[in-house]
């Protein structure tokens, strides 16, 4: 059979899944889903304000009869599954064990078997998409998160949600408010994931941001929600294509004082957020010392460095350890929920945070005594911080924790002794790569 055949049985295979009537699964019930989203409009909300209660409530009561409703629960519930919070939701409390990630993952994918997907794009698609992309992400599977948060972007445009006229031809405002949010969303989720994982940037800001109203009980939630839309807007793309082609010597000069202000401007942002829920917080600050992180690789990358000894200097080798040294604060200020509640995705840019610390640690093992006073704490300390910081607030389950540990353990072994033996994999651990 060559690849045309196997292209049309498949297409075959689902055309005829379509006809059969769509049931859900026994695993599943109502009381299941609404439980599931309590923990979502608790936890998820605050980060990512996109669902309407109401109309969650409305999908809740006619799962049964439509698999683009059932669909969306399945892909909400996927990505609430993966949070710890989930577990407090015992067996005797729902009668049932709880279905697993990968459960309401292979539901949704079911249900989309009922549909013809193009032929009834909605918003509800657009939440289902990206719910998937999140759910592949959390379960390491970076290819199906990047095509199905490309598959939501894709459905948002031929709707042309990136288009503002499109918002005054929405009848139900409700729609429109969630429609407008969902789109910065995905410009949110896009630039990082571009950043990340060197993919091609499409989201443009080409919208009107949502509007704030003071006697919403949502106007904490969606002020920090632009506040985190703002730190990405310089992220466009003139700055992408500097991270990805080489800088001719003429520009050099250019391009270095372009990311200092950059710098700069990370490093006074986020000033009044003390009011915002904790989820929120952790993830603003977070975020916003791996955005500096990133830059300063691309200014290492591009020779764009200074020759400054000081640490706090954001062009000099040694910034890692100013930003760690805050991200370690930031964990201390916060609660472990606020950060359990932002899943892997804050981990891995703790993650990044201290893997660059841990570079400069290696190449300079001794930092000048010049930067750090007899009562500051070393990056050597902060480093191992930022060790416990991911392994406390996380467990030991994340996948990269243990190369996080490999590189602090000997970065400890080279600041305490040189004549002292590597671990055995540290060579391993230096060339493995980190997607």
């Amino acid at each position: 059979m060559n690849c045309s055949d196997s292209a049309r049985t498949t297409e075959a295979a689902s055309w005829s899944e379509t006809q059969v009537e769509f049931r859900p699964s026994p695993l599943v019930s109502a009381d299941l889903f609404r439980r599931y989203l309590d923990v979502y409009f608790i936890r998820k909300y605050p980060i990512t304000p996109i669902l309407d209660r109401s109309c969650m409530e409305e999908c809740v009561s006619t799962y049964s009869e439509s698999p683009e409703k059932y669909g969306l629960l399945t892909s909400c519930c996927a990505t609430i599954a993966l949070d710890s919070e989930v577990l407090l939701l015992s067996s005797a409390q729902l009668s049932v064990i709880l279905p697993t990630p990968e459960f309401f993952v292979q539901e949704t994918l079911r249900a989309r078997r009922h549909i013809h997907l193009a032929e009834s794009l909605s918003l509800t698609h657009i939440y289902t998409s990206f719910f998937l992309s999140h759910a592949f992400f959390c379960l390491n599977n970076g290819n199906a998160a990047w095509v199905y948060l490309r598959e939501s972007v894709t459905i948002l445009q031929t709707l042309r949600l990136h288009e503002e006229a499109t918002y005054s031809e929405i009848r139900d405002q409700t729609v429109a408010t969630y429609a407008r949010r969902m789109f910065w969303t995905l410009f949110v989720t896009e630039r990082s994931f571009t950043i990340q994982r060197e993919r091609p940037l499409t989201l443009l800001p080409t919208i009107n941001l949502p509007e704030v109203d003071p006697l919403s009980p949502d106007a904490e939630i969606l002020a920090g929600f632009l506040d985190l839309v703002s730190l990405f807007l310089p992220f466009d793309f003139d700055f992408i294509t500097t991270m990805n082609l080489p800088i001719s010597p003429a520009l050099k000069t250019a391009k270095a004082g372009q990311f200092r202000r950059l710098q700069d401007r990370l490093s006074i942002c986020l000033a009044k957020i003390s009011h915002y829920p904790e989820a929120q917080q952790a993830d603003l600050l977070v975020t916003r010392e791996w955005l500096k992180i990133i830059v300063w690789k691309i200014c290492v990358s591009k020779s764009l460095l200074s020759s400054s000894t000081n640490s706090r200097d954001s062009m000099s080798l040694g910034y890692p350890s100013s930003i760690a040294r805050e991200t370690v604060l930031i964990s201390r200020l916060l609660p472990s929920k606020a950060f359990e509640a932002n899943g892997v995705a804050i981990l891995e840019k703790v993650f990044d945070v201290g893997c660059s610390l841990a570079d400069v640690l290696s190449l300079n093992p001794h930092p000048p005594s010049s930067v750090w006073s007899a009562m500051d704490v070393g990056p050597i300390d902060v480093l191992v911080e930022i060790v416990r910081v991911a392994g406390t607030k996380f467990g030991d389950g994340y996948q990269h924790l243990r190369i996080l540990v490999d590189k602090t353990y000997r970065c400890v072994l080279m600041n305490v002794d040189r004549s002292l033996p590597l671990p055995t994999n540290a060579s391993r651990v230096e060339a493995e790569e980190i997607d």
